[in-house]
Order: C-alpha cells, then structure tokens, then sequence
C-alpha cells in the first residue's frame, strides 16, 4: 500500500508518453503509429464534400528526422452480395503509406492539419476517430 502511494504522484506528475496520441515536436506533431484519424463531417460538409465521412487514415510510422510521417488511405465502400442479397459496409485500402506532416489547425481547436510534404498544401483536417460502440 505504501508503495502505491510513492508511485501515483509520480504517473500523475510524469505521465508516461506512449498514452499520448499527439506529441507536440517543435513545428509538427507527432502523431502515435496506429492511430486512426478521421476528417470532421461539420468542415468536410461546409466544404462541399460528396461524401464526408467516407475515407479515414491510420498513421503507420513513427515521425522521421524531416517530421513527416507515413499515412494510409482507407475508405468505406458499401458491398453486395448477389447470393444472399446482404449488403455490407467494408474498409478499402485506397493509398499505402504516403509521407505527411502533421500541425496543429489554428482554426479548429483539437483538430490536425495533414500538409503535403511536396507542396505545403492542407490534405485534410482530421482528429481522433470517435470509437463506435
């Protein structure tokens, strides 16, 4: 019992950084290898989007000496089965591991810019994918 008293002030104080998902590195963010982040369907749609909603990216590298970071496209595809008449929603891979910079969007608080690394230009802004339940 002693020994969880010495120990809780010391996660509080230091909290480990594996539970973070974002970790501020100068002038990008490093997002955790795995996360899966998703455009906000409120700007996608104010945007014009088809679609908002329909692709997401999961992070796939740790952040390199440049700051980018590798990302994967997916999207959701509906599919029909002929034989049992069943139609699915399914995750499609669209585009494997593309270098990206991630920063944190000053219009939108908690969201991330994803930049091109080639141009500069924003690719998406995304956050966090909510879990489904």
């Amino acid at each position: 019992m002693f020994m969880v008293l010495l120990l809780l002030p010391l996660l509080i104080g230091f909290p480990i950084p594996g539970f973070a998902q974002f970790m501020d590195k100068g002038d990008h963010i490093e997002v955790a290898k795995g996360t899966k982040l998703c455009p906000n369907i409120r700007i996608e749609t104010a945007k014009g989007a088809q679609e908002p909603g329909r692709f997401f990216w999961k992070v796939t590298s740790k952040m390199r000496k440049n700051g980018t970071q590798t990302v994967a496209t997916f999207g959701y595809e509906t599919v029909y089965d002929p034989k049992s008449g069943d139609t699915t929603i399914t995750e499609r891979l669209y585009q494997e591991d593309f270098a990206t910079f991630f920063k944190k969007d000053p219009e939108h608080k908690g969201m991330l810019l994803m930049i091109s690394p080639q141009d500069g230009r924003v690719e998406a802004i995304v956050d966090v994918c909510a879990k489904k339940k």
